[in-house]
């Protein structure tokens, strides 16, 4: 999804323990802690002063980081404005690399063996998002998991919420002769929408982690998807190369931190948004990743943070962006019927500012090409439930937008379909039209060579012929018929009023008769004698 990668700093204060420490140190940790930028979460843990952060950064800023070390340590002790990071023994890991400082001076630096295998992995995480409830079963799947120095910590929100030896929460030993180990374990999270991390720490040189989502539980359904990538029977299929594996852990870290922003907008009551406002091109990452997967709660999720401010828009308004990123157009094309309904009928929450309470999405919006979304599903083969549902939006747009709405070439979806010979999709909304507004249509399919070429990429097909007629059962009589119909009773006398053709054509015959009569002369009348039989002569003709 980016270059940016989201991974851990590990700092262990020996000879410190939080109980030992000052109440006005105690505070500013606890006060940085809270405060920290929104993309690094951290959390104390029991015994000696553990802080683990994790932080958001580009790829090249961690190598920066672990690769020079000393000079990024030597600066934490030179800002430092007390003997707290300059007394006793701290431990720093960074990925692969660790230093350890001994009262201000930098013992140690140097990077871990490369391909160690006695490294403990996390492979998978079951489940992957989990709906909020009491107490939630996780279960660990990964290699080197089990060592008498091993324990297992999981965080949520910046809070350490359970920690345990791993061998007490090792599964059966039907696992101890095969490569990939498991750990089972329940806890509790303290709210009802987050990210968490589960890690092992193997003596300390372990930097493995792997993140879960709570959410609601549409969204975790949603989510949930994403083990299957995850699951795996060796460990040659968890490749760190593996391209499908790494986005879909920087999906679940991306959407971990905004949950993160979020939480801290609800708590905080932040009024200045700008302060906590998530990038759109991470936010848009996010939602592309969503829609290639038809993940209609996730994206309803996402547009709600958009619309509450969550996101940075820069000076347009939330409406503009949704709207000039085509979300419709794309589901259409991808065949997406969940996605298409879900747009048609999403609202912005009525808490949203600036945002009229109307559907956002219309089936006859103008997208790329100067083309709607009826449009490309009237062009699209096996598109047929697309259509339905286009045609079923609440406000009855696409039904109307069927024959009127018009491309850039003033072409409408009813002419795309008519083109390609798609008589299903002219049939499927001409019986709504017809449910409607109470009309009947006969669609005969003709084939012909003249019809005019609709030049969008798309090869034309037959053309139709469409007979219209009305069909209904009776036809509202004449007021003026009926009153003459009391005035002349008899079937004779109201021959001619209930007949004006004929009226006109018999007085159009009287008229050419008169002008005959008038424009020609007398006529001459040439008279014969009488035949007779014995008049006749005879002889040889």
């Amino acid at each position: 999804m980016s270059n940016c990668r989201t991974d851990k700093i590990v700092f262990k204060l020996f000879d410190k323990v939080p109980s030992d420490l000052p109440p006005v140190l105690r505070s500013q940790i606890l006060g940085w802690l809270s405060s920290s930028p929104t993309d690094i979460e951290s959390h104390i843990r029991p015994g000696c002063i553990i802080l683990t952060i994790y932080l958001r950064l580009v790829e090249s800023a961690w190598q920066e980081l672990s690769e020079n070390m000393s000079l990024h340590l030597d600066k934490l002790l030179s800002s430092s404005t007390d003997n707290f990071w300059a007394s006793g023994l701290v431990f720093v890991m960074v990925r692969r690399r660790l230093a350890f400082m001994l009262n201000g001076q930098i013992m140690l630096d140097r990077p871990l063996a490369p391909s160690s295998h006695h490294y403990c992995k996390i492979l998978c995480v079951k489940p992957v998002a989990a709906p909020y409830s009491a107490t939630i079963n996780f279960r660990v799947e990964g290699s080197n998991l089990l060592s008498t120095s091993s324990r297992l910590i999981c965080s949520f929100e910046g809070r350490c919420i359970f920690q345990e030896d791993t061998d007490s929460v090792a599964e059966n030993d039907e696992y101890e002769d095969r490569a990939i180990e498991c750990l089972s374990f329940c806890c509790s999270v303290p709210g009802p929408r987050g990210r968490g991390f589960i890690e092992v720490e193997d003596s300390g040189f372990s930097n493995g982690f792997f993140p879960f989502i709570i959410a609601e539980k549409d969204i975790c359904f949603e989510v949930s998807e994403l083990e299957s990538i995850f699951e795996s029977s060796s460990i040659e299929h968890a490749d760190a190369n593996d391209n499908a594996r790494e986005q879909a852990l920087e999906f679940l870290n991306e959407l971990g931190w905004l949950l993160h922003r979020a939480n801290r907008m609800s708590k905080e009551n932040v009024t200045d948004t700008s302060v906590a406002t998530f990038s759109m091109w991470r936010f848009r990452n996010l939602g592309v990743f969503a829609m290639e997967r038809e993940w209609c709660a996730v994206i309803k999720m996402l547009l709600d943070f958009l619309f509450i401010g969550l996101v940075d828009v820069g000076s347009r308004s939330p409406e503009e962006v949704v709207l000039s990123e085509n979300l419709l157009h794309a589901a259409v094309r991808r065949k997406s019927v969940n996605m298409v309904r879900f747009l048609l009928r999403y609202r912005p929450n009525k808490n949203s500012k600036g945002t009229a309470q109307t559907y956002l999405f219309r089936p006859d919006a103008l997208g790329p090409s100067m083309i709607t979304p009826l449009h490309i599903a009237a062009a699209t083969s096996d598109a047929e439930d697309v259509l339905d549902v286009l045609t079923d939006d609440p406000g009855l747009i696409g039904i109307s937008a069927w024959s009127n709405a018009r491309d850039g070439t003033g072409f409408t979806p009813e002419d795309y379909a008519r083109q390609r010979g798609n008589d299903a999709y002219l049939n499927l909304v001409q019986k709504k039209i017809d449910k409607h507004l109470g009309k009947g249509r006969v669609v005969l399919g003709v084939p012909s060579s003249i019809c005019s070429v609709i030049t969008d990429g798309v090869k034309p097909g037959d053309v139709s012929l469409e007979i219209c007629m009305p069909m209904s059962a009776s036809v509202p009589g004449c007021l003026l018929c009926s009153r003459k119909a009391r005035v002349y009773p008899n079937s004779t006398s109201r021959t001619f009023l209930y007949r004006p053709a004929m009226l006109t054509v018999m007085g159009v015959a009287v008229v050419c008769v008169c002008v005959g009569i008038l424009l020609h002369t007398f006529p001459r009348v040439y008279a014969a004698p009488t035949f007779r039989w014995e008049l006749l002569e005879r002889g040889p003709m």
